[in-house]
């Protein structure tokens, strides 16, 4: 869009503390609502925001305003999603027979998120150097060739999520006990 180097610095500080803040509220609904509703929503959520990003509107105001809507989006995903699922892997150790594994489950957790977070980079400018040279497209239009890969990889993870669903069931039973047991003690 052309901004200079400090607006550009002052979204991009608004977007990181949205993303670093919006999980207190996550966590929250998921108090209320459920950890699994919760990680589904955020997933949605995340998607339309990177679609916003994905489709290609120019550089005017219209633009502008999709850009900040979808960081706003994304961000509030993040919120629903990130704490949500740390305490879904958590809770998948919660059984006697699986408290020793928790630090190794954390571990391939976290290992997992920095493969990704370390090949997300790469995949993305190259997925923009091939829209360059293949399709001919801008530069300054080819990043969106990049988020449209973020939609896709979020369609992957849903359809993993859902796919394997029965190695997390007892998951989600011990979160409608919990969900039970905080609704009676708000009823005390």
């Amino acid at each position: 869009f052309g901004f200079d180097a400090g607006t550009a610095s002052e979204i991009y500080t608004w977007f990181l503390t949205a993303v670093y803040f919006l999980p207190l509220f996550g966590g929250m609904a998921a108090d209320k609502w459920g950890y699994n509703k919760m990680v589904i929503i955020g997933i949605l959520i995340m998607f339309l925001g990177y679609l916003f990003l994905a489709i290609p509107l120019g550089g005017g105001s219209v633009a502008i305003a999709a850009m900040g809507a979808a960081l706003l989006l994304v961000s509030l995903g993040t919120g629903f999603f990130k704490g949500n699922l740390q305490v879904m892997v958590g809770r998948l150790y919660d059984g006697p027979d699986y408290s020793s594994q928790r630090d190794s489950g954390f571990s391939l957790f976290y290992m997992a998120i920095n493969i990704g977070a370390m090949f997300a980079p790469t995949a993305a400018i190259k997925i923009m150097e091939w829209a360059q040279a293949s399709l001919g497209v801008s530069e300054a239009d080819s990043y969106h060739f990049a988020f449209a890969v973020a939609c896709v990889s979020l369609i992957v993870s849903i359809a993993i999520y859902y796919a394997f669903s029965s190695t997390y069931k007892h998951v989600l039973a011990s979160e409608g006990n919990q969900k039970a047991a905080n609704a009676a003690a708000s009823n005390a």
